[in-house]
């Protein structure tokens, strides 16, 4: 046959059924394999309409004989390779369940434990690839290239041919050669590009980052877009912090900054195992540069100040007088907060005071002229006794309205003393995480620069870290203590060479308990 139909026969023994997939150098089939009683298989075709020259398909041959001793349980082989008058082909097995493309086209964004649970199954193929000798690299890895089992395991499909290979199929169709930009990394847009296994982990994050929200990042552009200085996305809620910052790990615009498929796949084993991310794990440090803080009012640092100077005057005021207000503002105060007999009492006074203060000019028409003009200063001395005798009571009183708190403080913490109080303190999570971050350069100047932290957790070797690098696992450990075992000091500046130390989890407390 010299195209392949619906319900024809290709390569004398497989049955066509149904075309379920078409590409510009290839179609899948679904088809009844007569070799094995009618069973059903995928059948992939290449180039079907064009007949590609002896050279080319030599070389395919020798890449699908190389490639057919790969053995690994999460990677789709094909069962047969084989040439039909100038077409090659591949037979594979059919799985149901179609592509990981079909099941976000159907069901939209996957939970974060079936996101962990796929990465286990593809981070560990692509594991199994890298760490051959030479690496192989699949430079395809997409959506489309990673199908469902019957089981509900995930597959990766395993790597068909070169690109040297592929770009003579292209030509052969007249189409031109380009991988799928929207997962392809960014070192593969520049001059002299260079697929390579940290290629295969930006693709595997591109991946990642669409089954959590349905769409590829930058608009589908790829790692062309960090070329042009775009910013690696984060992935929202409800995914968790740990699993943004391992996608953004592989969307790293550096090559050398990606983790390997081996962390990849130890990091989503542990999910699965535990049902929760390592805290401690590469994924799990936190720093201050990936925090966004609360932005604070700008008129809150205003009214502090304002605050601290009015209680500045407040204190210089009773400082100069003694505790005590001045006679007039002493009065005033006393007439609004005495009652209404006492405010009687303070306008018979006040009559009494108005009095006094005319008796100068009143002495030659109303005061006995027997009488001496200085036999008036007694009277005005009594009226003044009257006039201050209110004063004191109420101006001893009124400081009080002033000690009261104007504003609700937030609580202060106070910094720790000693390097174990520090250690202690950043596991603290009621102090708040900005303050903690900012124990970080008090805690170096306990360290010399080139010292290392040998920790374990639950008893288990957990690493050796920089001082820098061990205070952001604490950040982000949870509900776990530490206790210091051991100190190695610089005989010169008393500095700290080596600190080992044991981090204990509440459930391993909880655990020992038990026993006891």
């Amino acid at each position: 046959m010299s195209t392949p139909t619906k319900n024809g026969i290709f390569a004398e023994h497989y049955l066509l059924k149904e075309r379920f997939s078409i590409g510009k150098i290839s179609e899948v089939w679904r088809a009844e394999d007569w070799t094995s009683e009618g069973a059903i298989v995928a059948v992939k075709i290449f180039t079907p309409d064009i007949r590609l020259d002896n050279f080319s398909l030599e070389q395919l041959s020798k890449e699908q004989e190389a490639l057919a001793s790969l053995d690994h349980p999460y990677l789709l082989q094909p069962f047969r390779f084989d040439i039909f008058e100038g077409i090659p082909y591949l037979v594979m097995p059919y799985l149901a369940q179609g592509s990981l493309s079909r099941k976000l086209l159907e069901g939209g964004p996957l939970p974060e434990e079936e996101i962990a649970f796929l990465l286990t199954h593809i981070a560990g193929a692509l594991d199994y690839l890298h760490t051959r000798q030479p690496p192989i690299i699949h430079k395809q890895v997409s959506p489309d290239n990673i199908l469902i089992s019957d089981n509900d395991s995930y597959l990766l499909s395993a790597p068909e041919m070169s690109s040297s290979i592929r770009n003579i199929m292209f030509k052969a169709t007249g189409n031109q050669y380009s991988p799928a930009t929207a997962y392809a990394a960014p070192e593969l847009f520049r001059a002299h590009p260079v697929h390579s296994t940290a290629s295969d982990i930006f693709s595997l994050g591109v991946v990642l980052y669409e089954l959590c929200t349905g769409e590829v990042p930058w608009l589908g552009n790829g790692g062309v877009s960090l070329l042009k200085g775009a910013e690696v996305p984060y992935l929202p809620n409800p995914y968790s912090r740990i699993l943004s910052n391992l996608v953004r790990a592989c969307l790293h615009p550096d090559p050398e900054k990606r983790p390997t498929a081996r962390l990849l796949a130890d990091e989503a084993t542990y999910y699965n195992e535990y049902g929760k991310w390592k805290t401690y794990g590469s994924f799990g440090s936190v720093t201050a540069e990936s925090i966004v803080y609360k932005k604070r009012s700008p008129l809150l640092p205003v009214i502090l100040i304002t605050l601290l100077v009015l209680g500045a005057l407040v204190a210089a005021y009773f400082y100069v007088f003694n505790g005590k207000l001045p006679d007039k503002i002493a009065a005033t105060f006393s007439s609004t907060s005495h009652t209404a007999g006492q405010a009687a009492e303070d306008t018979a006074a006040g009559e009494d005071t108005r009095t006094a203060k005319k008796i100068p000019t009143a002495t030659a028409t109303n005061v006995n002229p027997k009488k001496p003009v200085t036999d008036t200063t007694p009277v005005t001395q009594k009226t003044r006794v009257t006039r201050q005798d209110p004063a004191p009571a109420p101006a001893v009183k009124k400081p009080e309205a002033v000690k009261k708190p104007p504003v609700q403080r937030s609580p202060s913490y106070p910094r720790p003393t000693s390097l174990e109080a520090y250690l202690k303190g950043m596991l603290n999570e009621e102090i708040p995480l900005e303050v903690r971050d900012q124990w970080k350069p008090a805690i170096r100047r306990y360290f010399a620069p080139d010292a290392i932290v040998y920790a374990t957790m639950d008893a288990s070797p957990l690493g050796s870290f920089g001082v820098a690098e061990f205070m952001d696992i604490l950040l982000s450990t949870e509900n776990a203590s530490i206790s210091v075992e051991n100190i190695i000091r610089d005989e010169e500046d008393d500095k700290i060479d080596e600190l080992n130390v044991n981090l204990t989890t509440v459930e391993a407390t909880l655990e020992q308990d038990s026993l006891e």
